[in-house]
């Protein structure tokens, strides 16, 4: 039996008239009346009593009622969920911490806006998290700064992102401003957790230029970061960004480190092999007009 059988005997049996229902559902009568038939002939069971000229449910009839509405109601559903993916949603998108403080909100808000019927699901982790759930196809589309090489990645840039040195205002470093990177040996710098596209960064800046240092804490929050340098509890890298609000305020100093500049780059990340939604589609036309790069 299919939909049309039961969308037909739901019709007959709310009016108890197969002239009626042909009218409600723009048909003429036999083809209602042959409907109605073929359901009672597959089934076994009479559906509607006839008497004289009109006809009546019967108990059989109203079991199947209950169920053909139940049927009709998730088929309908069903529909409303497939169009809705095909037109907009749902959007799973994953961004790393400093991208999700800095340059998702007011991307996100835009997109609302051009996009409003789009349900957006938000997951923000460290740079390997996110790159490991894109892999996964749990997520979408991912906003990191960290490495996201690999075959099965496909990333485009969106803009790019300095690090810079942050101390408190009262260290000795805090009146001149600007330092040579030699004299970053051997101090205590807060980093964050191993995943994170900014630790990354941070250590291969360092090791290039061969200069040691000690770890004053890991810590997972750009935020908290700030407030342990500015407690004078350490030194940390963070993205200029983030910083500017608290450089701002007086809470922390940011020193310009002569010959050592730290720069990385924001991309928006997806599976190779992941199909491209409405959704998606839109996202990346907002953020990055060229085609997808392979990682690099």
């Amino acid at each position: 039996m299919t939909l049309r059988h039961f969308k037909i005997f739901l019709a007959v049996s709310e009016l108890e008239s197969m002239t009626a229902a042909a009218e409600r559902l723009n048909m003429t009568q036999p083809p209602v009346s042959q409907c109605i038939a073929e359901l009672e002939a597959y089934y076994g069971v009479a559906l509607f009593d006839r008497i004289g000229r009109g006809i009546r449910i019967t108990p059989v009839g109203m079991e199947l009622r209950t169920y053909a509405a139940n049927i009709l109601q998730l088929a309908e559903e069903a529909e409303r969920r497939l169009l809705d993916a095909h037109t907009g949603g749902p959007l799973r998108i994953g961004a790393s911490m400093t991208v999700s403080s800095t340059i998702l909100p007011p991307l996100l808000r835009r997109y609302a806006s051009l996009y409003p019927s789009t349900r957006i699901d938000i997951v923000v982790d460290n740079t390997a998290t996110i790159v490991d759930q894109l892999l996964k196809t749990t997520l979408d589309l991912g906003i990191v700064e960290g490495r996201c090489d690999g075959p099965a990645m496909l990333r485009s840039a969106i803009c790019d992102d300095e690090l810079v040195l942050v101390c408190p205002p009262g260290h000795e470093w805090a009146d001149s401003g600007r330092i040579g990177a030699e004299r970053l040996r051997g101090r205590r710098f807060f980093v964050r957790e191993q995943g994170s596209g900014t630790r990354e960064v941070f250590e291969a800046a360092m090791l290039s230029r061969g200069l040691s240092w000690e770890s004053a804490g890991t810590v997972n929050n750009p935020d908290t970061i700030i407030r342990l340098v500015s407690a004078g509890l350490g030194l940390s890298f963070v993205s200029r960004r983030v910083v500017e609000g608290a450089a701002f305020s007086g809470m922390v100093s940011v020193i310009e480190v002569e010959d050592l500049r730290i720069v990385r780059r924001f991309n928006l990340v997806r599976h190779r092999d992941k199909r491209v939604t409405p959704a998606m589609a839109k996202l990346m036309e907002l953020v990055s007009p060229a085609q997808d790069a392979a990682s690099r």
